[in-house]
């Protein structure tokens, strides 16, 4: 698995870049995690990623592409 990819909860690889698999806190610039995986009703090939902040507690939502 390249450090692009992750991995969804149904086993779906996700593909996005760097920032997309680790982005940064915007509060305390601290590491985040990926909480949660779900997909996006009526578009098949997206899925919402929600991180969580390790320090702060703070989350970020992203939408990405399913390879």
């Amino acid at each position: 698995m390249s450090s692009e990819e992750m991995f969804s909860s149904g086993g779906r690889p996700i593909r996005g870049g760097p920032k997309a698999a680790n982005p940064t806190c915007p509060k305390c610039a601290g590491r985040m995690i990926v909480k949660q995986v779900a997909p996006v009703l009526f578009a098949s090939d997206l899925d919402d990623v929600i991180f969580g902040c390790e320090k702060c507690a703070s989350e970020v939502k992203r939408t990405v592409k399913r390879a």
